[in-house]
């Protein structure tokens, strides 16, 4: 498993904030391959929806959700984003490297203008190990 260098956990933690000043947006957080928060979190002045150890499933739920998908990548090309719309709230997975960045927001949020803005800041980000 590769371990992200301070600069490059900085550098998502800066962009997890850019990220969550959007309209409705209530997380941003990028998720590491074990399933763990490693950048981010919750806007500040929001209320979580669920309990610490709840949250903390889903991050591991969203990570097992995203590698199981990419055994069609041979097939079907890799995945540039998995959305879900609940009616409590929308929740968006963008996959940068190993890592998952991991939105949710309102559910009336504009979810294409929050992937966008999501590959335009994350998309230039390389990631090196050390």
């Amino acid at each position: 498993m590769p371990i992200l260098s301070a600069e490059d956990l900085k550098k998502l933690d800066e962009q997890c904030q850019k990220l969550s000043e959007e309209e409705k947006v209530r997380h941003v957080g990028v998720i590491n391959e074990l399933g763990h928060l490693i950048a981010g979190g919750f806007r500040k002045g929001v209320t979580p929806i669920l309990s610490k150890d709840r949250i903390k499933m889903v991050y591991m739920q969203m990570q097992l959700d995203f590698n199981m998908r990419q055994e069609l990548d041979d097939v079907l090309g890799t995945i540039d984003y998995i959305a879900s719309r609940r009616t409590k709230q929308l929740i968006i997975s963008v996959p940068v490297g190993e890592n998952l960045v991991l939105i949710t927001a309102e559910p009336d949020a504009d979810d294409k203008k929050i992937i966008k803005k999501a590959e335009e800041l994350f998309d230039g980000i390389t990631i090196s190990t050390i």
